[in-house]
Formats: C-alpha cells, structure tokens, sequence
C-alpha cells in the first residue's frame, strides 16, 4: 500500500502546482518542447508536432488534471492523471514528462506525489502507468512508489494501490490549488499593472 506525502511547494526556483483549463497553452508549449526522445519516453513512439497539439486537446477534458513544475511563468515538467471520469471502476492513468535540461531535479517524484494525493482524494484506488523498457529513470520513480512493474517486449506497466481520502489528504490539496491560484493572480496582477503603479499602490 502506497502512502502519499505532499511534497512542498517550492522546486528549485520555481513551483508545482495545479494547471488549470485556462492555461493549456502551457502545457502544449511545453510538449512542443520535448525533444524527440523525451516525446519518444512519454508517448511510446516518435510523434510530431501535430500530434501533440492534438493530444493536449484533449488533456483538459472530464476528468482530465494536470500537476506542473513552473519555472518563470514556463511549464517544464507536467504529470497527468486520466480517466477521472470513470469513477466507477476507480482507476486512472498517471503519464509524466520533464524536459530534458530539467531532470534529476526531483521534479518527477514531487510530480507523482501530487497524483497519488488527487487520486486518493477522488476514489481512484489503481492508478496505471507504461513507459519504454529502456526508460530507466521512469522505472525507478514507479519503484519508489511501490509500484508492481509487469514487464513486456513494447512496454513496462506499473500498477500502484492507493489507499483512500483522509482529512489530511484532502486538506493538503485544498491548501495546494489556494497557493496556486494566489500564484496565477499574482501573475495576472504583475502583468496587468506596470510595475510603477504597483509600487506606488503599495507605498515602495
């Protein structure tokens, strides 16, 4: 049995937080990033640029959520949670991708425990993942959670147990989306307002 630990805020010089529908011009600019074997990593097989912007179409849809590392108002590593609309089954499936200057940072496990949290907290009890034999680096974070890996000729597949919601589990993503929306409004405000009037509003 997995047990979730929040991670903090703070990762480096930037944050993980909750992205939001309003904001998946981040996430595709940050899948267009990806270099063709990172793309490779996440998806499986190469794929192009159309693809991707495809995919991210779609990654906001019922149910769908993203966690991300933002750094400077940029997207640099993204985990996904998909099939929240299927509830009755209470299973899920987590895909991650970081960019290829900003790996062994431990983005990555920060990423998944952010998952496993969200998950806990909407009734997924099993949450899936696949990644490339060759994706060492995937398959150590899988491990770290306990995951059970099932290996194939094409794939890997992890299955990962999660317990359910308790009040701490839900408080801690209660007080996360709160820190990431103060972070978006203090974007938006810095972006709205010259940083003149700003200063002037506040007495500097």
């Amino acid at each position: 049995m997995v047990r979730s630990k929040f991670a903090g805020t703070k990762a480096g010089a930037g944050v993980i937080r909750r992205l939001w529908p309003t904001e998946r011009d981040l996430l595709r600019e940050h899948l267009l990033r990806l270099d063709p074997v990172t793309r490779q990593q996440r998806f499986g097989t190469a794929v192009n640029d159309a693809f991707l912007e495809n995919y991210e179409a779609t990654t906001f849809g019922v149910g769908g959520l993203v966690y991300a590392y933002v750094e400077d108002g940029i997207v640099r590593g993204a985990a996904e949670l998909r099939g929240l609309d299927d509830i009755v089954a209470q299973t899920g499936e987590a895909a991650f991708s970081v960019e290829s200057g900003w790996r062994r940072r431990g983005f990555g496990t920060k990423l998944f425990g952010r998952l496993i949290t969200a998950s806990r907290n909407r009734g997924i009890r099993t949450l899936y993942m696949t990644c490339l034999p060759e994706n060492v680096a995937m398959r150590r974070l899988a491990a770290k959670f306990e995951a059970d890996l099932v290996g194939g000729y094409a794939d890997v597949e992890g299955v990962i147990t999660t317990a359910g919601p308790t009040p701490f589990t839900i408080l801690d993503e209660a007080l996360d989306n709160a820190a990431g929306f103060a972070t978006i409004a203090l974007s938006i405000q810095k972006n709205f307002w010259p940083t003149t009037l700003l200063a002037r509003a506040f007495g500097a």
